[in-house]
């Protein structure tokens, strides 16, 4: 039987002159120690396995109960822990405290992920979860690990709903509240017999219209903009974007087009615990022709003394501006050459592992076909093309598009 206790070894002294504060794991005739943060002056200072004649006895003692409790509760999640040596119990109970030193709120642990993602040069994904952070502590406040429940995040999701946060914004803060709960779970932080999202449903948003029509992106093509800097940015970063397949602006500015193609994976795809997803395709003409502005030693390069972030966000400033001027409808962002080649892509038949293939998306291995077949690099230039070709003269896609159309309603 496995027995915890706090005790002091007062014939062992630091070489300090101190008496550190241990909680003593005994199995039978065996015995170990984890050591705490807390040490005393001197051995007088401990009397039956409490702090005494010091003025913080009190709360140095209710802090040692908390820790010797902590221990207590992960010792009884081990099955057949009387079965373990007393080394072997003292790895089994300390293992958590390595590989989430110092937590004991979930708004620690949480900010333990931001500050990975920063170390990572992840900075887009960090301030994500720095927002999410900011909206949990405006709700909930900070967090002890043993609260953060089904009631918590309960009343967190009715919060965001009461202060007008909309679908899109409260799945994005759910989803990575919800990955850090799971984390922390499997860390054995957090125990709960009911997952703490047990009744509350991640909302699905409808999918926003940032694509559009051919007609748009004929006019954004054909017309001279070159009187602007700004109209002339965004014309050229839309476009690039969209001859690439709709690469994420992110990847855009990390690639090498030194070469006439290009290999990469998706920075948001390295996020993911599956296997990265390469990409490999050529540059198309259209595509050298801008890149040929701005690549100066194989990379991208800007005038700008902009952040990442803050040059995109000029770049969508730009593209308003470019909407306005060319009276296009509807939204026009950086993200929007990414949906428009997507959907042409789809409009005129291309295969959707193809399309998936282009985005960069992983796919989905649970088919059995896709565990077999893999899309080629020639396959995804040829839809490349065929995209570009399909907006430089849509009217030779028409009768193939309303053929298509009547067949996939024939076969509902």
């Amino acid at each position: 039987m496995a027995t915890l206790a706090l005790t002091i070894l007062s014939a062992k002294p630091t070489k300090a002159g101190k008496y550190p504060v241990f909680i003593r794991i005994s199995v039978k005739n065996d015995k170990e120690y984890i050591k705490t943060e807390y040490q005393l002056d001197d051995a007088c200072q401990w009397y039956e396995g409490k702090v005494v004649a010091r003025n913080d006895a009190t709360m140095i003692n209710k802090r040692l109960l908390f820790e010797l409790k902590k221990y207590k509760d992960r010792l009884q999640y081990i099955d057949n822990y009387e079965y373990y040596s007393a080394k072997q119990l003292k790895a089994i109970l300390t293992q958590q405290d390595k590989a989430a030193p110092d937590v004991r709120t979930f708004n620690e642990f949480m900010r333990q992920r931001i500050k990975e993602k920063k170390e990572e040069g992840k900075e887009s994904h960090a301030k994500m979860l720095e927002d999410t952070m900011k909206v949990f502590e405006a709700a909930e406040g900070d967090v002890p690990m043993v609260l953060m429940n089904h009631i918590t995040i309960e009343h967190f999701d009715r919060w965001m709903k009461i202060h007008g946060h909309t679908d899109g914004g409260r799945q994005i803060r759910l989803s990575q509240i919800k990955a850090r709960v799971n984390e922390a779970i499997k860390l054995g932080l957090i125990r709960c017999d009911k997952h703490p999202f047990a009744y509350t449903k991640i909302p699905t948003p409808e999918p926003r219209e940032l694509d559009i029509p051919v007609e748009a992106v004929r006019k954004i093509i054909s017309t001279d903009v070159s009187y602007s800097r700004q109209l002339d940015l965004a014309k050229d970063m839309f476009l690039l974007s969209f001859y690439l397949g709709g690469m994420n602006f992110a990847d855009l500015i990390q690639i090498d087009f030194s070469e006439k193609e290009i290999s990469y994976v998706r920075q948001k795809s390295s996020e993911h615990k599956k296997k990265n997803r390469q990409i490999t395709i050529s540059i198309c003409p259209e595509a050298a022709t801008i890149l040929n502005k701005y690549v100066k030693n194989g990379y991208i390069k800007f005038d700008y003394k902009y952040t990442v972030g803050n040059l995109q966000r000029y770049i969508n400033k730009c593209l308003k501006l470019l909407a306005k001027e060319l009276n296009i409808k509807g939204s026009l962002t950086y993200y929007s050459a990414r949906k428009t080649f997507a959907q042409f892509a789809a409009e005129i038949g291309i295969p959707y592992p193809i399309i998936e293939y282009c985005l960069g998306h992983s796919i989905k291995t649970g088919i059995t076909i896709n565990s077999y077949v893999r899309v080629k690099q020639y396959q995804a230039d040829a839809a490349i093309r065929r995209v570009i070709d399909y907006v430089n003269d849509p009217e030779v896609f028409k009768p193939f598009i309303e053929m298509r159309n009547q067949m996939q309603m024939m076969m509902m």
